[in-house]
């Protein structure tokens, strides 16, 4: 089983990361898709997505959660019929997953140098900071704001306006951010990771 990470907190949050090594028949033998999820499955045009997909299931399996308890609204967001509250996130052969009583979000992304050329979309006052962005740290920030965005989950969040994340610490993978509304702020509690092959990040709502 290639469960990259299994975090536990206190807070009875718990963090998945899965590096897809499998073929899709490999994934799929693991698991007992219902007949909406073998719908969705056949949706996906691509071998990577199928995958994501089934690596998913795979640790819906390994938490015990039952599939036909999460269902998915408009916006794509996942909804846990049952008393907790998830996220999910795939990229390239990685997918990750957080539960937790809080509100929260999630987002995973393979090394990709090409976030630099798009980072004015995104931040604005993480511009300013001393520190020069590198792409990784670059996609850290992306990270935070879109597991952010998830938490929430209201319409019209701009990132750079309503999402601020203090500067990033290579000593430390805590960090603090809020989402500021016009009539609203909440603050979340702030982690992330940085690997050769991936960046990480994982927001709980305070």
């Amino acid at each position: 089983m290639p469960i990259i990470d299994d975090l536990s907190f206190l807070t009875k949050t718990r963090v998945v990361i899965w590096e897809i090594k499998e073929s899709v028949n490999d994934l799929k033998s693991k698991v007992v898709l219902s007949n909406d999820s073998l719908k969705l499955l056949n949706q996906k045009k691509t071998e990577i997505h199928k995958k994501q997909f089934l690596a998913i299931r795979n640790i819906f399996n390994f938490l015990c959660i039952d599939e036909k308890d999460v269902r998915y609204v408009k916006s794509g967001k996942p909804i846990f019929l049952k008393k907790n509250k998830i996220s999910i996130s795939h990229s390239g052969n990685y997918a990750a997953l957080i539960i937790s009583e809080n509100n929260v979000g999630i987002d995973i992304e393979i090394m990709n140098d090409k976030i630099l050329k798009i980072k004015s979309k995104f931040l604005e006052t993480e511009l300013n900071y001393p520190a020069k962005l590198s792409a990784e740290t670059t996609l850290v920030y992306w990270n935070i704001k879109e597991s952010i965005f998830k938490a929430v989950d209201k319409n019209g969040v701009d990132f750079k306006k309503n999402i601020l994340v203090l500067p990033l610490s290579k000593k430390k993978n805590i960090v603090k951010s809020w989402y500021i509304g016009d009539d609203e702020i909440y603050s979340f509690d702030t982690y992330f990771k940085i690997s050769k092959k991936y960046t990480l990040a994982y927001v709980i709502k305070n």
